[in-house]
C-alpha cells in the first residue's frame, strides 16, 4: 500500500513538472517572438503593401520557379561522402501572417536537447520521409504536426522546390506555405523533438545588423543569421538565405545582395617554425 502511494505521488509530482516545463516553454516562447518583432519594428525594409504583393500569386509563382532553378551545391574536393545523403527529407518554410502585427515571419523550431544528432540548433519542422508519405509535401505536413502541433488544414500550400543536396546530410526538399493569423500559442510542442518553437519576422532577418556567415575549413562558407541569442546557421541558414533572395527577387535587399560567395578558399594560418632548447647540466 506505502508502495502504491509512493509510486502515486511521483506520478503526480512527474505530471505537475511536465505541465510546468510545457507552460515555461510557452511563455518563453511568447516572449522571444514579441521581444523580435519589436526589434523589428525598428527595421521597416518592408511595408505592409509588400507584405501583400509577396503573398500574391504573380509572387508565389516567380517565387518557386527561382527554388526549382537554384544551382547545385558545389562540393568542395576534400569533404568525404557519409550515409547521410542517401535518404530524402522534407521542410516546411511556413509564411506566418502575425495576428498582432499583420508582418510577414518564417517559423522555426529548435531542436530538443534530448536528441542525438545537432541537438538545440534551429532548424525548420520538417524531418526524413517515411515509406507512408504520399509526397513530400504530405512529409512536411505530417512531421510539422507531430513537432508543433501545427494542423495541416491551417497551412496553405504554395508547393515545393527542387531538391536541394548538400554535403553530408539528406537530399533536402524544402516546401513552401502560409499560415494566416498566426499566433504561436496556438501550438503544441512535442518536447521530444521540439525544445521551442517561434517566429522572426522577414523585416528582422533581411537587416544588415544579423548577417554573418561562417567559414568551414573543408573550402565553404555558409551564411548565418543571428537575432538576439538565436543563431540561425548550417543547412538552415543556406535554406534561409536562399529561399529570401527568392521571395524578394524584385526587391532585393542589400544584405541579401552582398552576401559572400559560397566556395573560398580557406587558408590556414602559417606554422610557427620549432625552437629546440638543449638541455643543460
Amino acid at each position: 500500500m506505502i508502495l502504491a502511494e509512493i509510486c502515486l505521488a511521483k506520478a503526480h509530482v512527474m505530471g505537475s513538472l511536465t505541465r510546468s516545463r510545457r507552460l515555461q516553454q510557452l511563455i518563453c516562447t511568447q516572449t522571444r517572438n514579441k521581444s523580435r518583432n519589436a526589434t523589428a519594428a525598428n527595421v521597416k525594409v518592408l511595408t505592409a503593401d509588400d507584405f501583400s504583393v509577396l503573398l500574391g500569386d504573380e509572387q508565389r509563382q516567380r517565387c518557386l520557379d527561382l527554388l526549382r532553378k537554384l544551382p547545385p551545391f558545389s562540393r568542395p574536393k576534400m569533404l568525404l561522402h557519409n550515409r547521410n545523403e542517401k535518404s530524402s527529407a522534407s521542410v516546411l518554410i511556413a509564411l506566418c501572417q502575425e495576428r498582432e502585427t499583420n508582418e510577414i515571419s518564417l517559423l522555426y523550431t529548435r531542436r530538443s536537447r534530448h536528441l542525438r544528432s545537432h541537438s538545440l540548433q534551429i532548424s525548420f519542422p520538417g524531418g526524413k520521409r517515411d515509406e507512408t508519405d504520399e509526397s513530400y509535401v504530405d512529409c512536411a505536413l505530417r512531421e510539422t504536426e507531430e513537432e508543433i502541433g501545427l494542423p495541416r488544414e491551417r497551412i496553405q500550400i504554395w508547393g515545393e522546390a527542387s531538391p536541394i543536396i548538400l554535403p553530408r546530410t539528406a537530399a533536402i526538399v524544402p516546401v513552401v506555405g502560409v499560415v494566416p493569423d498566426f499566433h504561436v500559442s496556438e501550438l503544441k510542442l512535442n518536447l521530444d523533438e521540439v525544445e521551442e518553437a517561434f517566429s522572426i519576422p522577414i523585416n528582422t532577418l533581411i537587416s544588415p545588423a544579423v548577417a554573418r556567415h561562417t567559414q568551414f575549413r573543408s573550402g565553404y562558407s555558409n551564411p548565418v543569421f543571428v537575432v538576439d541569442e538565436l543563431r540561425i546557421w548550417g543547412v538552415t541558414g543556406y535554406l534561409t538565405y536562399f529561399f529570401l533572395r527568392c521571395l524578394l527577387s524584385n526587391a532585393m535587399p542589400q544584405t541579401l545582395k552582398t552576401n559572400i560567395k559560397y566556395i573560398r578558399p580557406y587558408k590556414l594560418p602559417p606554422k610557427l617554425p620549432h625552437h629546440h632548447v638543449e638541455a643543460r647540466e
